[in-house]
């Protein structure tokens, strides 16, 4: 299957193709998968300007509709969809009509010009200008006098509708005197041969009258039908004009415009992105096609033992797997922080922002979530533990599925959780925390990246470290006092996140002392503050 490109001079790529490749010049199925992977990386990099483009497009299209649904729709009376496709269907019409009367006095303009001897071309210019002046001159009328007086605007249409039925019962009467002469017995009674031919009169006078009466009578309802039309090209104008410049029309005319271009760029976009997909399905497919090709060639007295082998492989992920990233998410269940019970604006953007971490996991990586409770190092039991598995390039699907598996667990496992714990044991928390990062032997810790979440205000409430009765101390003195309690844990070359520091109860003055101490009191315990904000939520690095 070749993979089409979004530019005329780009390289096609067959990537069923250079999977089998791959597979055949390495001859192991890991390093084909990451040779795949850079190369559907570097495809999907040439399509990222144009997903880019089009996202932007998708954005700028959806303010735009946003902003016209709102003047639609969001007010006391909103616009009636069924009321602008009458109005488009009466634009519809009465362009039709406009049309034809433009036509009919543009014709009889131009007809008397010719009878003048003006000539053809010149005839229908001068007829068009004519019109024009007849269109213009009537639609400002319109504008400006018949708009607001709608029974003179009612007169001056039945005026027109009378000059039309007059001239139409005019042409009638001509047809009927035409008919007449037509019908009239005028052949002569009898044909003289061979003798010396005599005058003829050139006429008789009743034939004459005939004709004469009959041009007459068909002038003047040409007249007057054309002079209806002069009349009626105004009203038609500004009645067009007035529909199709009305601000509801023209703003549900252009979101409807707009929602279809939205459907457009959008399936321009899901395009592009499944071509990627599509580049990843198929550059599998030949790495497997080519792996069980390669293998049907040797003698299958082994396959028993791999399949064997790969069995026992898949019951150990865990112990086969090396971590690169230890974390722990502390969340603060203390009742400061529960105020309102379960429901606490505070508390919820807590567990929000833990699900949001786990979402976010990275590769390799061993995870605990824990609780800030009154005696958090012994008494509680870890919320949640998992883990993530590696990736391979744009091979992620394990990745993925591990994530929403730990957000899952959470939601679950948290959903009977309530802030109503009578301390804040925040350094017992963080014992705790050191004891679970650190489990395994020394050898397998070294190089492991190290993070600890603290979901809390961090106002510590034991009784050797009571935050609140200190803060008039200072930082230094706090951390005197808890260094002579041998409260400060070795937390040598971790990175500390601490998240949701709320305010709330606290003068500046305190929330400040209190972000001091922390300040110090990681530097003490060798860790990395990276962040120390009230807000719940952060983006990894």
């Amino acid at each position: 299957m070749k993979v089409l490109t979004t530019k005329p001079n780009e390289e096609i790529v067959d990537f069923e193709e250079l999977g089998k490749k791959a597979v055949l010049e390495t001859q192991d199925q890991a390093p084909a998968q990451n040779i795949c992977a850079c190369h559907i990386q570097a495809y999907a990099h040439r399509l990222q300007p144009a997903i880019a483009k089009l996202e932007s497009a998708i954005q700028r299209v959806k303010s735009f509709r946003e902003a016209l649904c709102s003047h639609l729709y969001d007010r006391p009376v909103p616009a009636s969809d069924a009321g602008m496709l009458a109005r488009g269907v009466a634009s519809v019409i009465l362009t039709a009509l406009l049309a034809v009367v433009c036509i009919a006095s543009i014709s009889a303009h131009a007809m008397t010009f010719a009878l003048f001897g003006l000539g053809v071309p010149l005839s229908v210019v001068l007829g068009v200008a004519l019109t024009g002046v007849a269109m213009a001159a009537g639609h400002q009328a319109f504008e400006k006098i018949l708009v607001h007086h709608k029974a003179l605007q009612a007169t001056i249409i039945l005026a027109a509708f009378g000059l039309c039925f007059w001239g139409l019962f005019q042409l009638a009467q001509a047809r009927r005197a035409m008919v007449d002469r037509v019908t009239a017995n005028t052949a002569p009674k009898s044909f003289v041969e061979d003798t010396p031919a005599q005058e003829v009169p050139s006429g008789h006078p009743a034939e004459e009258s005939s004709e004469h009466r009959v041009r007459s009578i068909l002038g003047s309802a040409i007249v007057k039908i054309m002079l209806a039309a002069d009349l009626m090209l105004g009203i038609l104008l500004g009645l067009v004009i007035k529909i199709r410049t009305d601000e509801d029309y023209v703003a549900w005319r252009d979101l409807k415009k707009m929602t279809e271009n939205l459907l457009e760029l959008e399936k321009r976009r899901d395009e592009l992105l499944a071509l990627i997909e599509i580049a990843k399905r198929r550059c599998m497919a030949g790495i497997l096609s080519a792996t069980h090709a390669r293998r049907k060639k040797f003698t299958p007295y082994h396959l028993p033992l791999l399949v064997a082998a790969l069995l026992v492989a898949g019951t150990v992920p865990v112990r086969g797997q090396v971590m690169s990233r230890h974390e722990a998410i502390l969340i603060d269940v203390s009742g400061s922080i529960g105020k309102g019970g379960r429901n606490s604006e505070l508390f919820r953007e807590y567990l929000f922002g833990t699900k949001k971490l786990l979402l976010s996991e990275p590769e390799n990586s061993r995870v605990w979530v824990s609780v800030i409770s009154t005696e958090s190092f012994g008494s509680v039991r870890e919320l949640l533990k998992g883990w993530t598995p590696s990736s391979h390039g744009v091979f992620t699907d394990d990745l993925n599925h591990a994530r929403r598996e730990l957000a899952d667990a959470f939601e679950s496992k948290s959903a009977g959780l309530s802030p109503i714990a009578a301390g804040t044991d925040i350094i017992g928390a963080l014992w705790h925390a050191m004891a679970l990062l650190e489990s395994g032997s020394k050898e397998k810790s070294v190089g492991v990246q190290k993070t600890i979440w603290i979901f809390s205000d961090m106002v510590n409430e034991t009784r050797e470290l009571l935050v609140p009765s200190l803060v008039g101390l200072g930082p230094e003195r706090m951390l005197e006092r808890a260094k002579a309690n041998g409260l400060v844990v070795p937390l040598h070359s971790y990175r500390i996140y601490v998240l949701g520091a709320s305010p709330a109860g606290l003068n500046p003055h305190a929330w400040n002392t209190i972000k001091a101490f922390w300040a110090l009191y990681f530097r003490e315990a060798g860790a990395d503050l990276v962040t120390y904000s009230p807000e719940c939520l952060v983006e990894r690095e």
